[in-house]
């Protein structure tokens, strides 16, 4: 009797154990598996595809590892992300494509080369980490990209894009002359 007793909460204790392990599992699967990563580049003046940019992508909070993506013909760098690991599919001369280690990637930080970002330096994005200390620019959230989709401001123009899950729209602008004259 006693053993039985022993062994029937012996049992109810596994399966609880099982049971969050499968809810952990369910809420935090997209985490453990590799994912793809979207950034759309837009014009925030008139929405079109910004072609053959080159972004600079940092990861976690504090500018950890950086690398290099390149945009494609439609305006789109893909990142892939797997545990320790986030790699650009396509390359730009001369950059890095790939960070890897032990990466804080809870989130990433993305500036354009040849364009200036539209979102407003220093302000938090709604419902996002706040701001990069370092270099003040916004934090993205690799959760809410992957969930839901983010998309940056746009203090460029009144253009609007809503965001797919697993994608990041990132509007930019073209350099004014002053602003080349500088580079």
């Amino acid at each position: 009797m006693r053993s039985q007793r022993f062994h029937n909460v012996f049992l109810s204790f596994v399966s609880r154990i099982v049971h969050l392990v499968c809810v952990v599992v369910v809420c935090f699967g997209f985490l453990l598996q590799a994912q793809d990563v979207h950034i759309r580049v837009l014009n925030g003046r008139n929405g079109r595809p910004i072609k053959n940019e080159c972004l600079n992508v940092w990861t976690g909070l504090s500018h950890g590892a950086h690398m290099v993506a390149g945009t494609n013909q439609d305006g789109i760098a893909t990142l892939h992300v797997a545990e320790g690991v986030i790699e650009a599919t396509i390359a730009c001369p001369g950059w890095p494509t790939k960070a890897s280690g032990k990466l804080n990637i809870d989130g990433i930080t993305v500036s354009a080369d040849h364009y200036i970002a539209c979102q407003e330096n220093g302000k938090p994005i709604p419902g996002q980490h706040p701001v990069n200390p370092i270099g003040m620019m916004p934090f993205y959230s690799l959760r809410s990209i992957l969930q839901s989709g983010v998309s940056s401001s746009n203090e460029c123009g009144k253009f609007r894009e809503k965001a797919e899950p697993g994608e990041l729209i990132f509007f930019v602008r073209p350099r004014n002359f002053w602003e080349s004259m500088r580079e």
